[in-house]
């Protein structure tokens, strides 16, 4: 049993700020080599930069997940410079707030491209890498949502890219079994990100009333990125072996509740 990633690379898509940055971080510190992806190439630069500072090698990838190309030259790029990684991370999402009736196709577009296609195609691509290089164990962790879960009027359609994550976690798991590979899904709730650190100052300073997570939520404060990183980081161990096609939640007991949100 291993608690050291040392000699693997970990190819994790959002990693320039957020939930994905910290999953970089935790998994360089963890001895991991780290491919680091997202559209804004100085985001992933000062991750990589971080990265490096735990001893191991990164590398940052512009890409744009609704391109096929972008994420074939993702894959090919990390074969070229790492031959290959043995865990891969689906950690980018867009969330185009919007109830049904006001969701425009083209953010429909762009939540069914980023969020759900381009999990499908690079763990595709990947799996493709993976088999190729005679690796004998390799990891996929998909980063959902529990707006997969709770029926949130303004996030209708992302809510639905975050449950078909869900069932590309399971179909994927049971076709990579036989590989050597493990395929779960880490299931975050609120979580203090940009997005919701602007909402907290709001609250503070009394332009909203209140967060209805927070409101209704048994541990009363929203996760740290890092908590969402250590769940991503148990399901890379061998701790982890016996574990695929199952979600985790990591929300704080949130589901515990009746749906607490309000939008």
């Amino acid at each position: 049993m291993e608690l050291d990633l040392s000699g693997q690379t970990a190819l994790i898509t959002g990693a320039g700020r957020g939930i994905g940055e910290e999953i970089a971080l935790t998994f360089a510190e963890a001895g991991a080599n780290v491919v680091a992806a997202a559209r804004t190439e100085s985001e992933i630069e000062e991750t990589v930069a971080d990265v490096e500072a735990h001893g191991v090698e990164g590398l940052a990838v512009p890409t744009d997940l609704r391109s096929v190309e972008a994420i074939e030259t993702l894959v090919e790029t990390t074969v070229r410079e790492f031959g290959g990684s043995e865990i891969l991370v689906n950690n980018a999402a867009l969330n185009l707030t919007n109830p049904p009736e006001a969701q425009s196709l083209e953010e429909v577009d762009a939540m069914m491209d980023v969020n759900l296609r381009a999990v499908f195609l690079l763990t595709q691509r990947w799996r493709e890498q993976f088999v190729a290089s005679s690796a004998d164990r390799g990891r996929v962790i998909n980063v959902s949502s529990n707006s997969a879960y709770f029926g949130i009027p303004a996030m209708t359609f992302y809510g639905g890219t975050n449950a078909g994550v869900l069932a590309l976690t399971r179909g994927f798991a049971a076709t990579m079994a036989e590989e050597g590979v493990t395929v779960n899904s880490i299931v975050p709730g609120l979580t203090r990100v940009d997005r919701i650190e602007e909402l907290l100052e709001k609250q503070e300073r009394g332009e909203i009333d209140r967060i209805h997570q927070l409101e209704n939520h048994p541990l009363n404060r929203p996760a740290e990125p890092e908590e969402i990183a250590y769940a991503c980081l148990f399901l890379a161990y061998d701790l982890a072996d016996y574990i695929t096609g199952t979600s985790i939640l990591v929300d704080g007991g949130l589901e515990l509740t009746r749906s607490p949100y309000t939008m």
